[in-house]
């Protein structure tokens, strides 16, 4: 459904919220929703992906979804997209995203441990962050507890809560971009 372009109305203020208020009753269009969404998310995790962008990991998560929003508008024509269906838009992107920082985080590390047989420099590495963060904390539970996570089960654990905090992030920053998308786009037809 295509919003129709703003009008100047009596009072001489524009019809956009008129038309933005009618657009509240608009589904997500899937069919043009899943392109847009995981062309921003394979973007999205690619750049997450890249040693010298990855401290910046937040700014890709909400630029993800900000590029969902934008290349959902120019594929249904739709200007006027309320905020909603921005989030959700964005969230799919956040998803996917997700879902390709995940896969490409597997490879690398599979290929990393199998092929290349670095895996233990990988467990060193992890162990030494943890001692460091043990030996700056004086409570004597963070020693026991740095210790518990060198185990295996400590290490499935770090690395199982890590990827469910990088779900929730791409998630909310996604869904947060795509309303900034959306919330420019109005301020652009007005």
């Amino acid at each position: 459904m295509a919003a129709a372009p703003a009008t100047a109305t009596e009072g001489g203020s524009s019809s956009a919220d008129n038309l933005l208020a009618s657009a509240a009753g608009i589904r997500v269009n899937w069919r043009h929703a899943l392109p847009s969404a995981s062309a921003a998310g394979f973007a999205m995790a690619v750049a997450t992906m890249l040693p010298i962008l990855f401290n910046f990991f937040p700014l890709w998560m909400l630029g993800g979804g900000w590029l969902a929003v934008n290349l959902y508008i120019r594929r249904t024509s739709l200007f006027l997209l309320p905020a909603s269906i921005a989030a959700k838009v964005g969230a799919l992107a956040g998803l996917l995203g997700f879902v390709f920082f995940a896969i490409f985080t597997s490879a690398y590390l599979t290929i990393a441990t199998v092929i290349m047989h670095q895996g233990e420099q990988i467990r060193a590495t992890l162990r030494s962050v943890l001692e460091q963060a043990a030996a700056n904390n004086h409570d004597p539970r963070a020693h026991a507890l740095a210790l518990w996570m060198q185990t295996p089960e400590g290490l499935a654990f770090i690395v199982a809560f890590s990827m469910f905090l990088f779900l929730v992030a791409f998630l909310l920053l996604s869904s947060a971009g795509g309303i900034f998308a959306a919330s420019m786009a109005r301020k652009k037809k007005r």
